[in-house]
């Protein structure tokens, strides 16, 4: 158990040491968000220390760890300007990528300005899951939506000013709490990764439920147009809490909040199915017709496990290209089937010991078109960096591929050890090795690393499952 304990106290700090360099104090980003209520737009203003213009690139992300997508956030984005040390004021204009750049007149900048149209990105971005919403006594906000950065600038230390309607309450992810201020907080960011992997929900329709007796800090945030028992969602969060720290045997998460939407769909084409994790906290985007309202012992807690459970891997230990992430494209990544699979197995089979779940994955594997059984794991995974969820059978099948590696890694691990090492020792040795060395695994390190952890050489069942479905 010390062996573990030391595994969470190190992991838990690893985020911000790893990605975090700089403590906050003079040289330290000052953002400002205002939200009228009713208005739809947010504006932004970066204030930093003086750069030449020409220097200034405002970049506006395009996807974001997790996604496995490009998202458009640029086309909400306008009225975007900067204030030069003279207090003269320049127009931005669009460069030929995700961001904007300024007049280079021999001037030095320090503050820009722009807005976000969040009524309009709901009405434009069809999977709820990826967008922002506006709506009556409510501002709900994705960091990665809205926050934009200044290029070379990503890993200073940032100070986030939100100001609002002086009655209305302020509550994010990044410090949870029931009791939340109104009309204006204030919040110490570490850098701009972690800003744009948290939430930001504003208004009295908001309500938030600190769970009681949890592992962990344990919160429930929620908004809905139809009646919920935020109660029956702790519940089910601290029973998924409680199983993944069964399994891991450590929690590495300071504080954790299920932010949870009930919405009125904006149409009938757009998509209310999917969730998201983030480094501590998860989203989950509901329409009215699919309500947790009451007390369910039996409820599905499968999805809740799953995206906790991303808050060890890959979120705490990850392949190259998942972090550091580059926002401005959508980064070719060559172990989603590790970072989804590996998630969907524990989830599953040793957790919630559901083992039809290994005859779905096989179903997908057996269904899939040619062209996705023609492609190793490896070439699959980098079609999925993109297109993930915008033709499910690529991520249903990447994501089965890694579940059904695992469980075969397991069974081996099991029978070779005689019981004594399982599918979890190997996990613990990616997390450790992530600590260790502090940066992302590359790709032929991987198989190494699981067959150190476990004491067995998985090379066989490794070397079977990067090739093409028909080999």
């Amino acid at each position: 158990m010390n062996r573990l304990n030391n595994l969470f106290l190190v992991l838990t700090a690893s985020y911000f040491l790893f990605f975090s360099p700089d403590l906050l104090g003079e040289n330290a980003l000052k953002y400002t968000l205002e939200y009228l209520p009713n208005s739809g737009k947010v504006t932004l203003e970066i204030q930093f220390d003086p750069l030449d213009a020409g220097d200034v690139r405002l970049i506006i992300p395009r996807s974001a760890p997790g996604t496995y997508s490009l998202i458009n956030y640029l086309a909400f984005t306008a009225d975007i300007r900067a204030l030069t040390t003279r207090g003269t004021e320049l127009e931005g204009s669009l460069g030929d990528g995700s961001y904007f750049i300024f007049p280079a007149e021999h001037t030095q900048l320090s503050k820009l300005y722009y807005t976000v149209d969040v009524k309009r990105m709901e009405a434009q971005i069809l999977d709820a899951s990826m967008s922002s919403k506006a709506r009556d006594n409510y501002l709900g906000l994705f960091g990665y939506s809205i926050f934009g950065f200044i290029e070379g600038q990503e890993n200073k230390p940032i100070e986030l000013s939100i100001q609002t309607d002086p009655e209305w309450p302020i509550f994010s992810t990044l410090a949870p709490s029931e009791s939340r201020k109104y009309g204006r907080a204030t919040f110490e960011v570490p850098d701009y990764a972690l800003l744009a992997d948290a939430q930001f929900l504003l208004g009295n329709a908001v309500a938030v439920l600190e769970v009681p007796d949890a592992p962990i800090p344990l919160y429930v945030a929620t908004y809905s147009e139809t009646p919920i028992s935020p109660e029956e969602i702790g519940r089910r969060g601290k029973v998924a809490l409680e199983n993944l720290k069964a399994y891991f045997g450590y929690v590495p998460m300071p504080h954790y909040t299920m932010v949870y939407e009930f919405v009125k769909p904006v149409s009938d084409r757009h998509d209310y199915g999917f969730n998201m994790e983030h480094l501590n906290s998860m989203t989950a985007n509901r329409d009215v017709s699919r309500p947790i309202n009451a007390y369910d012992p039996d409820a599905n807690i499968t999805s809740i496990v799953h995206h906790m459970g991303h808050s060890w891997l890959p979120l705490r230990s990850f392949g190259a290209g998942y972090r550091p992430f580059d926002w401005q494209i959508a980064p070719l990544i060559e172990t989603i089937w590790l970072n989804e699979g590996f998630i969907w197995y524990i989830t599953t089979i040793p957790i919630l010991k559901n083992e039809r779940m290994l005859n779905w994955f096989q179903a997908n594997l057996d269904q899939a078109p040619a062209f996705i059984k023609n492609k190793t794991l490896r070439e699959l995974s980098l079609l999925g960096s993109t297109q993930y969820a915008q033709d499910f059978r690529i991520g249903k099948n990447l994501f089965s591929r890694g579940a059904l590696m695992a469980y075969e890694m397991d069974v081996y691990i099991r029978e070779q050890t005689e019981g004594k090492k399982s599918f979890r020792d190997a996990l613990l040795g990616l997390l450790e090795w992530t600590n260790a060395n502090q940066r992302a695994f590359n790709y032929e390190e991987i198989e190494p690393i699981l067959s150190g952890a476990a004491g067995v050489n998985l090379t066989a069942i490794w070397s079977r499952w990067q090739q093409p479905m028909n080999h």
